[in-house]
This record gives structure tokens, sequence and C-alpha cells, in this order.
């Protein structure tokens, strides 16, 4: 059974923990209201209510809107286990506000602080139910007192905007005075016995001195009560001057605010105005536009016409240019046709040198076939040994030594291997074809044994370029 159930709102959580570590160090506390799996509200959080001896209420700016709050401290007041707190300098809901409770609102973590006793103090009174003590027979005087929650713990009045102090007696306010004027009458009474009977000054009995002590602790007490009741009264003070600048913030805010706001409604129909007018203006701006561009498109038709025109006469000439450029180009033809008919054919073979290369090929005619280059492709893919290529960098190469210029196909390039001591010049290693295999291999050719085989195309091979003639 814990000693302290305490009813807060979750937003207060963070808020409410160093109150609860600080709570721990004497009693045990339930605080965490979540509902093991398997269990109901009336067997976790309704039996830990119901058992605690203090049911301690947190009251905040949350917390007076919570129903649960509210109906956890609802429970607790008839069960006379009702103490509560403010966290916030709020007024709590109906049916609680004539009772008085701790002001944690400045609160820093301080166990001296005036409302923090005042908690404990009233804890204390739930838990351990306080006996009267046995103090002098004679009645003392005590300042008004109010109990925390209702239970009976006494603790100063305190003097604030939801429960003001009552009016205090003539009594009250000159206590000290008259303990005073009692302790001064005892001791003029003792010295002036002591005058007339010197031989009696020993038989001074004690009960005598302690009722002097008492009224002395007592007179003590009072002045330690009247200060807390000063001290608390000062803060009401404080309170209730920060609540007045409060609302002085406010109106000053209000008053900012109408301000604002009529400022605002002032500048929409300025907006306003001006919107009418750039309209205006704009209608004015379009029609202008619209005339423009009415004589621009007739002037942009008479330009087309005109372009139109000129376009004719330019195609005009220029197909009369090409008639003219093609008998010329078939008359030159027929030229050259007669000038070669009426000369001897020379005869080609395989191995003759042969617009910059050396034939390999040739055709039934034996005036068309295909040439090598003289030598192997020069330089290297990246990574790669001089002469040495990837299938891409090979295609590209041969490509762009433009002419005409490629990879032979692997057929062609198997003529070549036949030929290869013909045009010369071929290293004992593999040579790339331009035949694919598949979209990661393609074929080439060992110049040693003229074994083919398709390879990965980053393999490094070595390159001969050819072309037709």
């Amino acid at each position: 059974m814990p000693d302290i159930f305490i009813s807060y709102a979750h937003e207060d959580q963070e808020r409410v923990r160093p109150i609860v570590q600080e709570l721990e160090k004497r009693w045990s506390v339930f605080w965490d209201k979540k509902i093991p799996p398997g269990k109901t509200w009336e067997d976790s959080i309704g039996k830990a209510l119901e058992e605690s001896a203090c049911v301690l209420v947190v009251w905040s700016h949350s917390s007076v809107k919570s129903d649960w709050v509210k109906e956890e401290a609802d429970v607790a007041k008839k069960r006379d286990t009702f103490v509560p707190l403010f966290l916030d300098m709020v007024e709590p809901p109906m049916g609680f506000r004539r009772i008085h409770a701790a002001d944690l609102s400045d609160w820093q973590n301080n166990n001296a602080h005036q409302g923090f006793q005042l908690l404990i103090d009233a804890i204390e009174s739930k838990i351990f139910p306080a006996t009267q003590p046995v103090t002098d027979s004679r009645p003392v005087s005590k300042p008004d007192t109010v109990s925390l929650g209702g239970a009976g713990h006494t603790s100063p009045q305190r003097k604030s905007e939801r429960q003001p102090v009552g009016n205090v007696n003539w009594v009250q306010k000159n206590q000290l005075a008259i303990a005073v004027a009692v302790v001064m009458l005892v001791i003029l009474g003792v010295v002036w016995s002591m005058k007339q009977q010197p031989s009696k000054v020993e038989n001074i009995s004690a009960p005598s001195a302690e009722v002097v002590k008492g009224n002395m602790e007592a007179d003590t007490r009072r002045k330690a009560d009247a200060a807390r009741l000063k001290a608390e009264q000062d803060a009401a003070t404080r309170r209730e001057a920060e609540a007045a600048k409060a609302r002085q913030d406010a109106d000053a805010r209000r008053k900012a605010e109408d301000a604002r706001l009529v400022a605002a409604k002032d500048a929409v129909s300025h907006r306003a105005a001006e919107a009418a007018k750039a309209k205006q203006e704009a209608e004015a701006l379009r029609k202008e536009e619209a005339r423009l561009k009415a004589e621009k498109d007739v002037a942009r038709r008479e330009a087309k016409a005109k372009e139109k025109l000129d376009a004719d006469a330019r195609r005009e000439a220029k197909v009369a240019k090409l008639i003219a450029d093609k008998e010329a180009a078939r008359r030159e033809a027929a030229v050259v046709k007669a000038r070669q008919e009426a000369e001897p054919k020379k005869t080609l073979k395989i191995g003759d040198e042969y617009g910059g290369g050396k034939i390999f090929s040739l055709d039934a005619t034996g005036q068309h076939g295909l040439i090598a280059a003289k030598a192997d492709l020069s330089g290297h893919s990246e990574g790669k040994s001089e002469g040495r290529f990837t299938w891409e960098d090979a295609k590209a190469k041969c490509a762009a030594l433009g002419g005409g210029w490629r990879l032979p196909s692997q057929s062609e390039l198997n003529d070549l291997y036949h030929a290869k001591s013909a045009v010369g010049g071929f290293s004992d290693f593999h040579y790339w074809s331009s035949t694919e295999n598949d979209a990661n291999n393609a074929w080439s050719q060992y110049f040693v044994t003229g074994y083919q085989n398709y390879y990965f195309k980053s393999n490094n091979n070595r390159v001969r370029a050819v072309r037709a003639f």
C-alpha cells in the first residue's frame, strides 16, 4: 500500500517529477498511472487511490481541466486524505476553492522553501495523525490557523486571491506585547519577594522557573508564527502586484492588438484602392497591347509574304544550279570512264601496297577487295600495355582513323591471318574482330595457330584496321 497517491495532469509529469523524488526520500509514492497488461483501472489506480493514506492533488493550468484529476480529488476529499498544492496560480474547480493549498509555484527544489515545508507537515499529519502535545497548563493564545486540505494539521493562514485571511482580533495583534508584560510582571514579583524575604530566595520553587521558561518558549513560537505569517502576507502582496502587472500587460497587449487591427483594416482598404487602380491601368495596357499586336500581325504577314517570294526565288536558283552541277558531273564522269577504258587495266595481287595499306583480299574482278593497315594500331586502352585494346576501344580507334578504316569481321580476320606473311608486321598474339558472340563477348583470332575463339570484351588484344577499295 503506498503512503502517498499523487493526482496530476499528464502534461505536468516532468514538473511533478522533482516533487516525487523529494517525497520518495521519506515515503512510498504512487504516481505512475500506467495500467499493467491484464489489470483494470480498479485493480491498479483505483486500489492505490483507496488505500493511500494521503492523496496529493496537484493544481495547474492543465489539471483543473482534467476530469480524472477532479474525480480523484473528490474521492480523496470524501476519504479525508486530500492534500492540495499549486504548481500554477490557478483557481481550483468548484468544491475545492475553500480548501487551502501549499504554494509551490516558485519552488526550485529547495527543501527550506516555506510552501514545501508546509506541504511536508500536511502530509505527515495524514500519514501519522498527530496527538496534542503536553504544554504549560496556562493557556497561550495562538494565531488563527488553517488546515492544508482540511485534514487537521494546522499551518498559518495564507493570504491570496483565492482565500483572503480573516480579521485578526486585538489579542492576536498584541500577543507579543502581552507576553512581554506577563514576563516582566513575573520577574518584578520575584525581585520584590527576594528583597522582602532575603532568606527565602533559595526556596523559589522549581515550578515558577518552569513557568517562565514555558512562557519564553511560547513567546519564541509566537514570534516564529508571526514571522511566517508576515512572510506569507508579503508573498500574497507580491502575487497581487504580479497579477495587477499581468492585467496591465494584458490591457497594453489588447490595446496594441486593437491598434494593429485598425492599421490592418486601413492597409486592406488602401490595398483595395490600389488594386482597383492597378486593374484600370492593366485594362488600358491590355487594350494598347491588343492594338499594337494587330499592327504587328499586319506587318508580320507582309514580311512573311515577302520572305516567301524571296525563298521561292532562291529555291528556283538553287534547283537551276543543282541541275547544272549534276550535268557537269555527268560529263566529267563520262570523260573519266572513257579515259579508264582507253588505258590498260593494272593487275593487282595479294601483298601489293594500295590506298595507304596492303591488299589481303581480292574479288573475282581483281580490281576490288580489302586492304589492311601496314602496322598494328598504336596506343593502348587505359591500364593496358602498349598496342593492347579492349574491344570497345578497338572499334572506336579504327573508326577514328577515317577514310573507311574499321575493325575486320570474323571471316575478314581469318583472310588476314592467311595473308599475314604478305601483309607483314603481325605479332604472335590475339587480334580482335568486329563480330560479337553476345553482349559481353566478341570473336578474336590467335595469329600463331589461327585458332578463333570469343573472349570478354574487356580483354586486351591487338588490333589491325582494314578497309575496302
